[in-house]
């Protein structure tokens, strides 16, 4: 197989982005006859927003700040360190940093060389290997 047209797998974050974006689009118009149960003052349309709207900041969170639950930023870890090589033209390894929020983890990277910590943008568009 050619290198170039060789593909690496799928992040555990992309499988956690993609599964909250299915969340966002199913669980508001399936949750209603739910929530009615509870109170009967529960409209739809508060309903969908604020299960869609909690949906929709975990992805971003995911997305831009790389946060996320602790199982899938630690399997995020365990997979960057295995491609980091691959993936960026610098020595670079992955932690999961806790965060405030229980629960919840951030993805951290460090340079290897040096010992001093890089932001995961600056590391994708600084230091990401080009395929030709």
């Amino acid at each position: 197989m050619d290198e170039a047209k060789k593909e690496l797998p799928r992040a555990p974050r992309f499988w956690w982005e993609k599964t909250l974006f299915a969340l966002v689009l199913l669980l508001p118009s399936t949750i209603y006859a739910f929530a009615t149960a509870f109170d009967y003052m529960i409209t739809p349309f508060g309903t969908s927003l604020v299960v869609a709207g909690t949906g929709i900041v975990l992805i971003l969170l995911s997305i831009f700040r790389d946060i996320g639950p602790i199982f899938v930023e630690k399997a995020e870890a365990r997979f960057q360190n295995r491609y980091a090589a691959d993936i960026y033209s610098i020595p670079v390894t992955f932690d999961a940093k806790p965060t405030l929020v229980p629960g919840f983890s951030r993805l951290r990277a460090t340079r290897a060389d040096n010992s001093q910590t890089i932001g995961a943008w600056a590391l994708r568009f600084n230091h990401g290997r080009q395929v030709a």
